[in-house]
Parts: structure tokens; sequence; C-alpha cells
């Protein structure tokens, strides 16, 4: 056995799984940093560029709904080794943009190797766990979403402020990572379902039952606020930082995005066995407080209270978001979870892209500072309106948490379908 190859087999599949689930993340929140080098060089607008970031949701949606199943019926690693090649494509493509159209093409590739290497990567932790520990294999499957999104941005950041081609060396960078992560799944981890001899392609239906609608419309505002944050930081936020703020390092830029994802991670770590309607609440009033403060900081042009409006923003979204998905653990019924889980992906995603675009649609009408507030209204308006409809939920629901997982679905016994 050489050197190498006995290196990959003392690595646990565990571990691998939970590498390129890292890789997966850190790919999808890259691009961030570099959106203002693209925008100077392709000369479109601060709309087109929130179409661009658009394009990854889009993709993500398309992968859950149609290919969720896949891994389902397939196999786990069979699923995940094709979809780390289309993510290396998609790496390619940014790498060589010579255009708008690549990057819209890129970040959609993107989305859709994103959507269905998750399913099957997480649906993996669980099923590989030495000790069949879903809780062990929930936490490292968030640690490695938390370091991947929060470090994404910051590594390339770093590398388009300080290292030569700015455009290319942090997806040669990604590319190595992805073929290590390719490498490793190929040497290191088993197959965990048997493949079915006949496969029937099906669309994965979402569906919310009558019964649950309350607690789901609840937990789906939630989760939309805390992602509309989230997608105004990754596409915006280096303009933001750029015009109204006036600080042109793309490394800030990468580390107020760093700050942004990882103060929200580690608040859900810290805050994980609170009452799911406990850190609905408290995580919305933070975001709210949170994106007052930026909005106070962009009239005045402050760096500090811009710092401080992220980390709270941060940390009020990460819980708020956390605090849903238990929510929705909590109330799902068992045989119903993948279309449950399926329908609260799509608003997620649906959230993720429209109020960006529409921010930066205004902001080519009314400039980027009016649309700015406008956004922030607007989500301190929703937010509240998630506060009390979870204040309204019966008195038993979400009082208390059944476990401290931070996924819904890591079940051993759930799909992959109904997995992100």
């Amino acid at each position: 056995m050489t050197g190498s190859a006995a290196r990959a087999a003392r690595l646990s599949p565990v571990a691998v799984v939970a590498f390129v689930m890292f890789t997966t993340t850190l790919a999808s929140n890259a691009p961030s940093p570099l959106y203002v080098i693209w925008q100077q060089r392709f000369g479109y607008s601060a709309a087109t560029l929130t179409w661009i970031f658009a394009a990854y949701a889009l993709g993500v949606i398309v992968a859950l709904v149609a290919f969720g199943r896949l891994s389902d019926e397939l196999g786990r690693r069979r699923i995940m080794l094709p979809s780390l090649v289309m993510l290396a494509v998609s790496a390619v493509l940014f790498a060589s943009a010579a255009d708008t159209g690549w990057l819209l093409v890129a970040r959609a590739v993107q989305g859709l190797a994103t959507g269905t290497l998750t399913a099957a990567a997480t649906a993996a932790l669980v099923e590989l766990e030495p000790n069949g520990d879903r809780r062990r294999a929930s936490f490292l499957n968030t640690l490695s979403f938390i370091a991947g999104a929060a470090g994404g941005p910051l590594i390339v950041g770093i590398l388009a402020e300080y290292a030569p081609l700015p455009r290319v060396l942090p997806f040669l960078f990604e590319l190595a990572l992805i073929a290590a992560g390719w490498l490793l799944l190929r040497r290191v981890v088993p197959e965990t379902v048997v493949a079915v001899e006949s496969f029937a392609w099906r669309l994965q239906r979402p569906s919310v039952p009558r019964s649950i609608r309350h607690p789901f419309a609840a937990a789906a505002l939630m989760l939309a606020v805390a992602w509309a944050v989230g997608a105004l930081y990754g596409s915006l936020s280096p303009s933001i930082d750029r015009d109204l703020l006036h600080v042109s390092n793309h490394a800030v830029a990468g580390l107020v995005l760093f700050v942004n994802a990882g103060i929200g991670g580690l608040a859900q770590i810290w805050l994980r066995l609170w009452p799911s309607r406990r850190t609905m609440v408290l995580g919305a009033l933070g975001l709210c407080v949170g994106m007052v403060l930026v909005g106070w900081s962009l009239s005045a042009s402050s760096i500090g209270l811009f710092v401080g409006g992220t980390v709270l923003a941060g940390s009020g979204s990460g819980i708020a978001f956390m605090g849903s998905l238990q929510l929705l653990n909590d109330v799902a019924p068992p045989r119903r979870r993948a279309e449950v889980v399926s329908a609260y992906n799509i608003v997620g995603y649906i959230a993720l892209s429209l109020p960006v675009i529409g921010v930066g649609t205004l902001a080519g009408h009314i400039g980027l500072q009016r649309a700015s507030d406008i956004f922030i209204v607007v989500v301190v308006a929703v937010s509240l309106v998630a506060v009390a409809m979870t204040l309204l939920l019966p008195r038993q629901v979400g009082a208390a948490p059944k476990d401290a997982l931070l996924s819904v679905g890591l079940d051993p016994a759930t799909r992959a379908s109904g997995v992100d």
C-alpha cells in the first residue's frame, strides 16, 4: 500500500463526508467578495448582480425537487461523486468567465450541484456514523456548514485582495478541495444504499398538511427573513461596503461575510438546547435590532455601527433559522416529512433570491441607500409578524426541545429527499 493510500485508509468515512460538505458550502459562498470585481469588469447593474446571485437558488430548488430522491434510490456515493464533478464545472466556468452570461450559468450549475450534494451527504453522515449517533452526525454537519459558509468568503476575499489573478486563483483553490474530496470519496467512503433494480424518476412534491399550517407558516416566515438577510449580505454587502461605507478592500468584504455567517453559526451551537419558541422570538428580535443598526450605519457611513449591526443580525438570523428548523422537526408528521421539508426548502430558496432581486432593481431607480432602507423596513415588519405568529402557537408547541439536533430530517429513517 502506498503512503497516500495508507493515509486515506486511516481516514474516517464520516470525516470525508463532512469535508465534502464543507467544500460544497465553501464553494457556494465563495463568489460573494468577487461580485464587485466582475461588476467593474463586465459593467452590469446591481439588479443583474442580484440575478446572478439568485441563479444559485433556482438551481438548488430544481435539484431538490427534481433530483432529491436520487440518492435514496441509486446510492449516496453514486450521487455525490458526479455532483462534485458538477461543482468543479461551476468553478471552471467562474474562473474562465468572459461575460455576465458565464456567471449566470456558473451560479446555476453550482446550485444544481449543491442541492444534489447536500441531500446525499447529510443522509450519508447519519448512515456512516459508527455508533448510529445522529446527534453527533448532526453536529458534524452543522460545523461543516458553518466552516464553509464563513470561511469561503474570507479566504476568497483575502486571495482577491492580496494574491495575483483574483478572478482565477480562488477557483483553483476550490478545484483543489473538490479534487481531494472526490478522491477521498472514491477511496474511503463505502456505499450505504443498495441501488434499486428499476428506478422510476419522479418529482419530490412539496406539501403541508392542514394540521400544521400555523406552525409551518411561523417557521417559514422565520426562515424567509433569516435567509433574505443572508442573501443581502452575500450579494450586495461588498457593493454596500464600497459605495456606502467607502471600504474598497476585498479582504474586509470577506471578513464582513465571515462575521455574519460565523456569528450566526456559533449562536446556533451555543443555544441549540433552547426551546424552538424561545430561539425564534429571540432570534427575530435580535435580527430586527441588528438590521436597524445596519440601516443607521449606512446613513452615517459608520463602520463601527455596521459591524455591530452585522453581529446582531447574524446571530439573530442564525438562531431564528435554527428555531424554525426545530419547530418543523417537532410538528412534521414522520410519514410526510419529505413533503413538508421540500415545501420549507422552497420557501427558503425563494427568500434567498426574490428579495435581493427587488433590492437590486430598486437600487437602479432610487439608489442603493434607499433600496437598502426599504429592505430593512420590510424585514423588520415580517420578523415582527413571525414573532406574533410564534407567540400565538399553542403553548405546548415549541415549548421544549426534544433533542439537540440542528438539522431537519437527520433521522436514519428519513429519506434524503426530505433532508437539506
